[in-house]
């Protein structure tokens, strides 16, 4: 009798089984999807089915189903095997040891809509089923329209073990999705968000291994990138490989992130997007990272004016968390410490007239250092075009440096708009700086003053400020010829201390102080000193300093072509001054040992006519002191520093008006001609 309840039980189960999960699959949907099976053979002694053949389509939607979205499923083969048939019957925690999914293929025209919010586990009949594999291979799935799927996944593979679909499962905080471990393959997606498309040719992640490896990432943008900013952010991203190992379970937390030979260029949006903190909260509860590690990355990023470009980027970023609290968690921009190396950069100044580039640059926030190699800043135009196109005359100025160095510098400072450093060195600087007088002269005012300073956009405190071995080229075309004249400034070391804008560390009784030495043509040797209160709103300041022994021929380079005046000779044998400047004028005196000074004046074609040569013999018999002192053993007589400050000219051409008027009036000229003649343009 047995036998044939047996026989009779696996006779009528099966298509007994087959029809009662179609019908219960219309009856639930409200008949918007129709389930087919082909076959389903079980083994109630060994508690097992196979089912072949499924498929689900979608019917036309009604009232009650219109919720429900559209979808088609395709599914070879599923077996289920060791169920615990006795504890279904019991309605206690069921066993499975093993469900196995076949060439499964889903495409689903959107999520469903409603439902219930329970957890699985309080939606089973059951207490709990505890499954011992899930295995689902070479799986299909698309979401989205037919014809543009918002997500693609190629052929993919699940492997999950000890599946507990449980309160107990649910509480465990060492599982994920109530698995214990948990392995999957995709090979080929592709994912639409709006104004993007992200591609992966695979992707790997092993909770056992605690790794996930993300491979070919590609990310493009529908609209290209582009230098005007947009009202959403912009990227484009090549990442051949990334690689995340050391992950934990229930949170965000992983060891290591590696980051292999991105390529991201993007166009910042209009409007600044919310911070990472805001943008992670609603999906993390905590993400944290043990180190991230980036090699071989480029960026670009456009919709600002600077274009920045940066190629051979590595990063390596210590003890990263962004959740739960960003100011508890980091010191600087969500990490601990960051080391930073570059390749070569480039970069737009004053856009579109300066180009900006380097070779490499090295930093580490822990050791507070920054090295930048091979800088250098280059005009995109010519001189006159650069003046033509800015309507005025300006300085065209080329910058080389071969390397900058700042020590002790603050990260985190940084991050709050102040620049604090305990040393920024400039070693072997380059300078070559043009002008041509042709053009009008610029009607704002002049922000090279040590009063512009205090309008920067962020606070300044470095308590050195070192330029080792500079060269600084000086060239002006004068309206009168075209032949621009020249200076050098060779060897220039400068020492500067105290630079700062804070009110706590700048006053007149602490101010800033500077040391330079160099050669002027290579030839004289200079030296000068400086102190300025770089929070006096008059810019006050004292300049003094001493020229060594030099033939006074060596400024004719500057002097002829500018001027149409030559130094026929005459030798210095020491010049020594001190000067106070402020916005309104440079006064002071200057004490010039000098000898057989003698001036020409020139034409146009820079030779001495007849009417030169009348006025140079006025000149040198009349006004020009020509030895100072006139005799052995005489006092030097002095010669006044007065001359003007014109808003629109920098600190620098103060200092030069103060010398010139200085050494003119101790050459003899009357002080109010002196004065006059400094100012001339």
């Amino acid at each position: 009798m047995a036998l044939v309840v047996g026989v009779g039980l696996t006779f009528f189960l099966d298509p007994w089984l087959r029809h009662t999960l179609e019908r219960r699959v219309q009856e639930s949907s409200h008949g918007r999807y129709q389930l087919r099976i082909a076959g389903l053979p079980t083994s109630l002694w060994q508690g097992s089915a196979v089912l072949s053949g499924i498929r689900m389509r979608t019917a036309a939607a009604t009232p009650d189903s219109a919720k429900l979205p559209a979808l088609s499923l395709a599914l070879p083969r599923l077996r289920v095997s060791g169920v615990g048939l006795l504890a279904l019957v019991r309605r206690r925690e069921v066993p499975i040891d093993s469900i196995a999914l076949d060439s499964l293929t889903l495409r689903l025209a959107a999520l469903p809509q409603g439902g219930s919010k329970q957890p699985l586990h309080k939606q089973l009949p059951v207490p709990g089923v505890r499954v011992g594999t899930l295995a689902l291979r070479h799986i299909r799935i698309a979401y989205g329209s037919e014809k543009q799927p918002t997500v693609r996944l190629g052929e993919s593979t699940l492997l999950a073990e000890d599946i507990w679909l449980s309160a107990a499962g649910a509480a465990d905080s060492g599982r994920i999705a109530y698995a214990a471990t948990l392995a999957a393959q995709v090979h080929g997606a592709a994912v639409r968000v709006p104004g993007h498309e992200l591609r992966l040719v695979r992707a790997a992640f092993s909770s056992a291994s605690r790794q996930l490896q993300l491979d070919s990432v590609l990310i493009h943008p529908q609209q290209p990138i582009s230098h005007v900013r947009t009202p959403a952010v912009r990227v484009s991203l090549a990442l051949p490989r990334l690689v995340l190992g050391s992950l934990s379970r229930g949170c965000f937390r992983a060891d290591t992130l590696r980051v292999a030979a991105p390529r991201l260029a993007l166009t910042l949006p209009a409007q600044a997007p919310p911070s990472l903190p805001e943008m992670l909260r609603p999906y993390l509860r905590e993400c944290r990272l043990k180190h991230l590690r980036l090699t071989g990355g480029q960026v670009r990023v456009a919709g600002v004016a600077l274009a920045p470009a940066v190629t051979g980027v590595s990063l390596l970023g210590t003890d990263l968390q962004v959740l739960p609290d960003r100011k508890a968690a980091t010191d600087i921009y969500y990490a601990r410490a960051w080391q930073v190396r570059t390749g070569p950069a480039t970069a737009i100044l004053d856009a579109p007239y300066y180009h900006l580039s380097w070779r490499g640059l090295r930093a580490d926030s822990q050791t507070g250092q920054i090295r930048v190699l091979n800088a250098l800043v280059m005009p995109t135009l010519s001189v006159a075009t650069l003046a033509r196109r800015k309507g005025h005359q300006t300085a065209h100025v080329t910058v080389r440096l071969p390397e900058i160095s700042f020590s002790g510098l603050s990260f985190p400072a940084a991050t709050r708009q102040q620049l604090r450093a305990v040393s920024l060195v400039l070693r072997r600087p380059q300078v070559s700086t043009r002008s041509d007088g042709r053009f009008p002269i610029n009607p704002a005012p002049s922000i090279v003053t040590p009063e512009a300073l205090r309008r920067l956009p962020f606070q300044l405190h470095l308590n050195q400020l070192r330029i080792e071995q500079a060269t600084i080229r000086l060239s002006y075309r004068a309206p009168r010829d075209p032949q621009p004249g020249v200076m050098n400034i060779d060897r220039l070391s400068v020492a500067l201390r105290n630079v700062c804008t804070s009110p706590a560390h700048m006053s007149a009784a602490s101010p800033l102080t500077a040391e330079a030495t160099g050669r002027v043509q290579n030839r004289c040797q200079a030296r000068l000193t400086l102190r300025a209160n770089l929070l006096d709103a008059a810019g006050r300041h004292t300049l003094a300093g001493e020229f060594g022994p030099t033939p006074l021929s060596i400024l004719n380079s500057m002097i002829v072509p500018t001027r149409g005046l030559a130094l026929r000779s005459g030798t210095v044998r020491r010049i020594r001054f001190q000067m106070s400047l402020d916005q309104a004028a440079a006064r002071g005196t200057l004490w010039g040992e000098y000898a057989d000074l003698k001036l020409q004046l020139l034409n146009q074609q820079e030779k001495p006519g007849l009417f030169h040569r009348l006025g140079t013999s006025v000149v040198n018999g009349v006004f020009i002191r020509d030895n100072n002192p006139r005799r052995l053993g005489e006092a030097v007589q002095p010669g006044r520093v007065l001359s003007a400050r014109e808003a629109r000219f920098s600190v620098f051409s103060l200092w030069r008006q103060g010398l010139v008027s200085g050494m003119l009036n101790s050459a003899g000229v009357p002080a109010g001609l002196s004065k006059k003649l400094s100012e001339a343009k």
